[in-house]
């Protein structure tokens, strides 16, 4: 049942850290109970939750394994391998969600003049242009390719998940960095004819990880306190759309958010950039 599963989830628009994760979690499980998962009752779930929790993993690890769990008998339910799913009545562990790390406008700014005018600088300035003007995921930015782009309505076509599109729009300067790259650089290195629109030195296709290196290296150049990854641009772009007035219903389209209440963490930013502000410069605070 765990190798149906496996199938099933690549097949079911699972993003590839779900699934990578689901089965690590399941192969874990599977060893601490030492016979057939089918057969795990609920008792088993719990000695399993208290055993991670007594080898110190955080209640985040602990609530996705539970997570994996749920879904897998989920899955042998609706197969009427099972009857009952026995991890329905497991309770999970509580944890506070951490506000996401965002950049102030300024670091931004100065995050985006750093890539130089070499074929590959341009690249990188347009990659980083494009993030910050939309917000979108990183598994969205490598998964572009150069029909999704619109220049005339510097608009781009984005795929989400659940293979979801959206359109959405960017500002003029990632426009023009977009069209410098798509003109100048990205015909002398596409060398494999790759459909992809970001690609890497030797032609092929960009990952997200190559995305996330790329970023790192800039990072170390700021000499910044942390790592800024893809995911903390997007949380820059609703953070500073909210803090200029935007509403939340227009940045939820923006991100591609399925639940408004997603995008009401940013703002709890927001307030906490408040209060931070009014502690630090009113005279009696």
């Amino acid at each position: 049942m765990l190798s149906e599963y496996f199938k099933w989830l690549k097949t079911h628009n699972f993003s590839g850290y779900t699934v990578s994760a689901y089965q690590r979690d399941l192969l874990e499980f599977q060893q601490h109970l030492s016979r057939d998962p089918v057969t795990a009752t609920k008792e088993d779930i719990r000695l399993f939750m208290a055993d991670l929790q007594a080898r110190g993993c955080s209640n985040r690890t602990i609530a996705r394994k539970l997570a994996a769990l749920r879904s897998f008998y989920k899955y042998c339910v609706l197969n009427e391998v099972l009857t009952v799913n026995p991890a329905n009545g497991v309770s999970s562990p509580r944890f506070r969600n951490p506000l996401p790390r965002f950049l102030y406008p300024q670091a931004m700014e100065s995050l985006l003049k750093l890539p130089d005018d070499t074929p590959l600088g341009m690249r990188d300035r347009a990659m980083l242009e494009v993030l910050y003007a939309s917000g979108i995921r990183v598994s969205e930015l490598v998964g572009l390719r150069p029909d999704d782009f619109r220049p005339l309505s510097m608009q781009l076509i984005v795929t989400g998940k659940g293979n979801k599109q959206r359109v959405v729009p960017i500002h003029q300067t990632a426009a023009n960095a977009l069209k410098r790259y798509l003109l100048h650089v990205r015909p002398d290195i596409n060398r494999h004819n790759a459909r992809e629109l970001w690609l890497n030195a030797r032609g092929h296709a960009l990952s997200a990880r190559g995305v996330r290196w790329i970023m790192d290296k800039y990072c170390r150049m700021l000499a910044m306190d942390f790592s800024v990854s893809p995911h903390v641009i997007r949380h820059s772009v609703a953070t500073h759309l909210l803090d200029n007035g935007a509403d939340l219903r227009s940045v939820q389209e923006l991100l591609g958010h399925s639940s408004l209440s997603t995008t009401q963490i940013y703002t709890h930013i927001t307030k906490e950039r408040l209060k931070s502000v009014y502690q630090k410069n009113h005279p009696r605070a």
